[in-house]
């Protein structure tokens, strides 16, 4: 059972861009309860989120190059120490690759995990969501018509 408010532990797992953005879009959960965003490092990110509660991971580099994978695996390692450091009640994310570690090692400490999918998904598949979906305790889609793809997506309209 989760506890309410304020007591709460969110964590915001998230690549860069535009599913950063849209956890920005979720700013009223952080008025509500206590969290924390995960996101890469990158120069614009920190300036982005100076008033937040963030840390960062390593990026994930682009193209899926040696780079992304090496980074990935040490983000999987970085995810367990931030995992056990803020000790998490839910994951909510909007993906993408940084998430998926969180999201894994999470369920298996028992948070709940709540993926939201981007609402650059309008009618394809995204490689963290279908990794994630079979975990997920509610998977939401922004766009009506993603239900048919994702079958226990819940439709709930737009996030901004």
């Amino acid at each position: 059972m989760v506890k309410k408010g304020k007591n709460v532990k969110i964590l915001f797992p998230s690549s860069s861009g535009g599913h950063l953005a849209e956890i920005g879009q979720l700013k009223k959960l952080f008025e509500n309860y206590e969290y924390l965003i995960v996101t890469e490092d990158h120069p614009l990110n920190r300036k982005l989120l100076k008033d937040r509660n963030c840390t960062f991971v390593r990026p994930n580099g682009q193209n899926r190059n040696l780079v992304f994978w090496w980074n990935f695996v040490i983000n999987w390692f970085l995810s367990i120490k931030i995992l056990f450091q803020f000790k998490p009640d839910i994951i909510v994310t909007t993906g993408s690759h940084t998430a998926v570690p969180f999201c894994y090692l999470g369920k298996l400490m028992g948070c709940k995990v709540i993926y939201i999918l981007s609402f650059c998904r309008i009618d394809s598949r995204a490689k963290a969501a279908d990794l994630v979906y079979p975990i997920a305790d509610l998977f939401f889609v922004q766009w009506e018509k993603m239900k048919a793809v994702y079958k226990k997506g819940i439709y709930a309209g737009p996030i901004f």
